[in-house]
């Protein structure tokens, strides 16, 4: 009885003014003594607490995620994004909490521990990309109201916690931030710092320009023939240079054709494919231009296939890959991803003011950065790679651009049918679905043509063009049904490995030069060098293009090779591409081109005559006679192939996605 009368006499004083309820029932009242700056200080152990805990789980779930050991596969600037990013989220979060307390002190804990304890557990479970985002969110609040009780009960303990560990968590934070920005930023200095002067070989040293053109078949160009005028930019600037007509990539997807225009090298002989980066064996182009006192610069937009950890980046002193503008930083987190993710699907359908595709890098962002960093070179001779991946699906160009060809993007199905391309079955496909996506693609190289005309004007206004080595190309091309297959990465046929090939020389030399014989972007690293007038110094196998210019000699015409070795996940025709059934090998001789599939059924089309390749020769008398030397030299060609088969005995499933 007289516990019960002391606890009412405990209750009657706690609700008159002025007492503070604390000190009279112990922890039972404890938002007497939790204000503004209580709640700021929680928040930014929290801020701290999860970015950590969210960057350890997505370290930890990335093999689970993605079995490819060799790739990452993330934005390589999490270390210090995702707590920066957790920071910021729970800071503004505890700037809202400050104000309730302020001006509602009565439920200003209960919100306070409730908004902390939502957002902490929703990133954590959003951090477990199998779960969907809505269920993450459910669970969250209903997981957040009986943590916010029990934090409430034992406010007291907690903030002891809180005041102990937050300088040993924000010590912890501030290294990672200051070794991943901070290191990444001393290397680039230190770089350049290390720059020789620039080799006595090269004495008037004109700058290069590789720019690359991610998914752009050349019979797409108007610059080609076709009849849309898609690309009256690239036409303009081939006025001032040489149009090879028949260039071929060594590979129908992103990695191997790269590192092949980099290194010199035909995929086989290369350390890069689906499950791991180009190794340091072989040198690279910048390696080499860098070393004889180029500044070196890299600006990607496919960061799934060209970003560092690809090893592309290898030589530059300066490599932009992930997006790191605010945007970009957010969706490096779970949290930004997946909510971003969600609203972008939710508007931008019937109006198309905000797509997917608008969260990559666009042309425009590439020229903006590449330019910028040109004007900080001064009279330093560079070398500025470019990928760009506009015409890469879904084929959404930017949201200004206003010019289409047929069929234009206007329903929620229009736009599903093109973000979910590469994955839809194509044999559920309507007429009206393929000129939507066929239209779609010449809008996409219309765009990026439009800036591209926009990045040379801005370079013929700087000085920079007349002394500038330029080449344009693209890694490889596109199927839209020849041959009853769509996408890329699926077949060695001409949709996907003949390429645009554009080279306009300092000073104006060779202007207006076209080249019909067949060229491999293999000889891209040597011909650069040639041209450099760096001679025997040059590492790089192949033989210049620069042959073919000469027009007092026959140039020694060789075959072309290209290779695909395996399948990629979510392939976009279902497992019915030809690389399903084993690795591929093609030779391009003269009009001629010979194909190897994994089966050992072999094709021979004439690409001049046929350049859809829609008759097979193989069984012809003329090409019968010529089979023998095709096959023994594609065997002489690939005898150092050792790598292993990575297809054999791999189905779709087991292979990494592929957003290259």
């Amino acid at each position: 009885m007289d516990d019960l009368l002391m606890a009412r006499s405990s209750n009657r004083a706690a609700k008159q003014p002025g007492v503070d309820r604390s000190t009279v029932a112990g922890d039972q009242a404890p938002e007497a003594s939790f204000g503004p700056r209580a709640a700021i200080g929680m928040s930014i152990w929290y801020g701290l607490v999860i970015g950590l805990a969210e960057l350890g789980l997505t370290l930890a779930l990335k093999p689970l995620r993605d079995p490819s050991p060799g790739f990452f596969r993330m934005n390589r600037h999490i270390v210090w994004t995702i707590p920066t990013v957790s920071l910021v989220m729970f800071g503004l979060c505890g700037l809202l909490a400050a104000l309730v307390l302020r001006f509602r002190p009565r439920w200003g804990l209960r919100f306070t521990t409730s908004l902390f304890s939502g957002l902490a557990l929703l990133i954590l479970l959003l951090t477990i990309q199998r779960l969907y985002s809505w269920a993450c969110l459910i669970l969250a609040c209903g997981l957040a109201c009986h943590v916010a009780v029990r934090l409430e009960a034992k406010l007291s303990s907690f903030r002891r916690i809180v005041r102990r560990s937050l300088p040993v968590l924000a010590v912890v934070v501030f290294g990672l931030v200051s070794v991943s920005l901070g290191g990444h930023i001393l290397r680039e200095r230190w770089a350049m710092e290390l720059l020789l002067p620039v080799s006595s070989n090269a004495p008037n040293a004109p700058n290069v320009l590789l720019i690359v053109l991610d998914t752009v078949r050349a019979d797409r160009l108007s610059l080609y023939g076709y009849n849309r005028d898609t690309t009256p930019n690239l036409a303009r600037l081939a006025r001032r240079g040489v149009t090879f007509e028949q260039a071929r990539s060594t590979a129908p997807w992103t990695l191997p054709s790269h590192c092949t225009m980099l290194t010199g090298l035909y995929p086989h002989e290369i350390s890069a494919g689906l499950h791991g980066p180009l190794d340091r064996t072989h040198p690279t182009l910048a390696e080499f231009l860098a070393a004889n006192g180029y500044a070196t610069g890299g600006f990607v937009a496919n960061t799934t296939y060209c970003g560092a950890e690809t090893g592309l980046n290898r030589g530059f002193a300066h490599y932009e890959d992930h997006d790191l503008s605010p945007w970009g930083i957010l969706c490096s987190t779970a949290i930004g991803k997946r909510v971003i993710s969600h609203a972008v699907g939710f508007i931008h359908g019937p109006l198309g003011e905000s797509r997917k595709s608008d969260l990559r890098k666009d042309a425009a962002r590439i020229n903006r950065d590449m330019l910028a960093w040109i004007d900080q070179q001064g009279d330093r001779p560079f070398f500025a790679f470019a990928n760009y991946f506009d015409v890469h699906n879904p084929y959404l160009p930017p949201a200004a651009f206003k010019r289409h060809f047929g069929v234009t993007p206007k329903t929620t199905e229009d736009f599903t049918t093109l973000d979910r391309w590469f994955i839809l079955d194509k044999k559920t496909l309507t007429p009206r679905d393929i000129k939507l996506v066929n239209d779609a693609y010449d809008d996409c190289i219309a765009s990026l043509d439009e800036q591209l005309g926009r990045l040379f004007d801005d370079l013929e206004k700087r000085g920079r063009l007349d002394n500038t080595l330029v080449i344009v190309t693209a890694d490889h091309g596109e199927h839209f049904g020849e041959h009853e297959l769509y996408g890329h990465a699926s077949s060695l046929y001409d949709q996907e490995i003949h390429v645009p090939l554009l080279a306009i020389f300092p000073d104006g030399a060779h202007a207006g030069r076209s080249i019909v014989e067949p060229v491999s972007l293999r000889d891209l690293p040597v011909t650069i060098t040639n041209l450099l007038s760096f001679g025997s110094t040059s590492p790089f196998p192949g033989e210049s293009l620069t042959r073919y210019l000469d027009s007092s000699a026959r140039p020694v015409e060789g075959p072309s090779l290209s290779e695909v070795d395996a399948p990629v996940k979510a392939a976009p025709n279902q497992g019915r591409s030809p690389v399903f059934r084993g690795p591929m090998k093609a030779l391009t001789f003269g009009n001629e081109v010979y194909i190897r599939n994994g089966d050992g059924v072999e094709e021979v089309f004439d690409v001049v005559a046929d350049p859809l390749q829609t008759r097979n020769l193989v069984n012809s008398p003329g090409v019968q006679a010529k089979l023998g030397d095709y096959r023994a030299t594609l065997d002489r060609m690939t005898r150092n192939d050792n790598r292993p088969t990575e297809w054999r005995g791999l189905v779709a499933k087991d292979l990494p996605r592929s957003d290259d």
